[in-house]
């Protein structure tokens, strides 16, 4: 049986799947303006359809789970009109056991994404992300992406220059769950040369509920890319410091910093960096709308805390890690190892070895696998990093 909210989030799809059938009619019974603006809308629309097959296993201590899942997604975009264009996407998650599920995803089929744009603005649900996608991102890994009601903009005052703005009313988790929140987004970036780009930010997030911390967070973050003979380095760093605001429960003022260096020589990318996310004993910095499958490895034995969930990162955490990147014939091959340890404490959290191998078979099919081994230290110091994990996935994308 349906909810009474997927009744209505049912009637809105068809409602808009009626407009959309609309835009294909070819004589219709409208004024002249409606026909004008429903042809521009139909000029360069375009349906898109986004699969994906996957198998995933994981280990954690001593269960295991094989996980077969296939993910799909349909769209349709109409072209633009006047500066205004629209989108609607439906997406269906199904596993051939639902009772053997890896990681947070479960079966669903929902309203994925419907917006519609004007110069810069989009309102409606929608994909939003933002530089690394360390505070604002979709979690493109997982299976139901991560989408927000909001109204977006932005804006290009010139070359150099960019500013996105943002008020975000709902977040859809990808285990399709939502939170309401009250957050205000403020990003604005400015290129020097090619060997630095400079953004600020400001997140303010006003959670409804007190599953997570309501937060302020303000901060900065540099990145470029240098070029010397034929070898080219790319750097980034970032800080950022965090406070409870007036709709947390809890106290906090902790701090965020993170550099990376990169260089690439002979076809091979070597790279070492740093993430620190500060505790302070009974809370640590957070990153709720964040793509935290990105950092600290792919295991995702840090991730829920990451998002504020069970207190958060209370001690803290340090990851340093060094990465190899290189291509076996047509294959990209990435390898990566973590140093983990608790920041408040200075205790050890483990140590995890990550592998991810692509290959674009064509324009339209791209085979990707990953594996992760995540070793605790066996330090009972802190609540978290405290059971060994193996994560080996392997998937088939078809997008059009």
């Amino acid at each position: 049986m349906k909810t009474k909210p997927e009744s209505k989030r049912l009637a809105l799809t068809l409602k808009a799947a009626g407009l959309c059938s609309l835009l294909f009619a070819g004589d219709l019974a409208v004024a002249d303006p409606i026909s004008e603006m429903l042809d521009g809308f139909k000029d360069g629309g375009k349906a898109s359809l986004n699969a994906r097959a996957r198998y995933e296993y994981n280990e954690v201590g001593v269960n295991e789970i094989n996980g077969y899942s296939i993910r799909t997604r349909l769209g349709y975009t109409t072209g633009e009109y006047e500066g205004l264009k629209a989108m609607v996407e439906m997406e269906d998650v199904s596993f051939n056991n639902d009772d053997d599920r890896p990681g947070l995803d479960v079966p669903t089929t929902e309203l994925n994404q419907i917006w519609i744009s004007y110069e810069g603005a989009k309102l409606g649900r929608q994909i939003y992300v933002l530089d690394d996608q360390r505070f604002i991102g979709h979690v493109g890994w997982r299976q139901n992406i991560q989408t927000f009601d909001a109204l977006t903009y932005s804006t290009a005052p010139d070359e150099s220059s960019k500013v996105n703005l943002a008020y975000i009313d709902a977040v859809h988790r990808i285990n399709a769950t939502s939170q309401d929140l009250s957050g205000i987004i403020a990003n604005g970036s400015y290129k020097f040369a090619n060997g630095l780009n400079l953004t600020g930010f400001a997140y303010l997030l006003d959670f409804d509920r007190p599953v997570l911390a309501s937060s302020d967070t303000f901060g900065f973050r540099g990145n470029g890319v240098i070029e010397a003979d034929e070898v080219k380095y790319s750097y980034m760093f970032s800080y950022a410091t965090q406070v409870d605001n007036s709709g947390s429960v809890r106290d906090f003022d902790v701090g965020y910093m993170a550099g990376e260096f990169k260089a690439t020589f002979s076809g091979v990318t070597v790279g070492i960096g740093a993430e620190i996310l500060e505790g302070d004993g009974s809370y640590g910095f957070t990153t709720p709308l964040a793509t935290v499958h990105k950092f600290n490895g792919f295991a995702d034995q840090f991730a829920g805390r990451s998002l504020g969930l069970g207190g958060g990162l209370n001690q803290g955490l340090e990851d340093l890690y060094l990465t190899v990147g290189f291509k076996a014939g047509d294959i990209p091959v990435t390898l990566a190892y973590h140093d983990f340890s608790a920041e408040n404490v200075g205790g050890g959290l483990g140590t995890e070895i990550n592998l991810v191998a692509k290959y674009k078979l064509n324009d339209y099919v791209t085979f990707l696998t990953k594996f992760a081994d995540y070793s605790t230290d066996g330090s009972t110091v802190v609540g978290y990093g405290g059971v060994d994990k193996t994560v080996f996935t392997f998937e088939a994308n078809l997008s059009y």
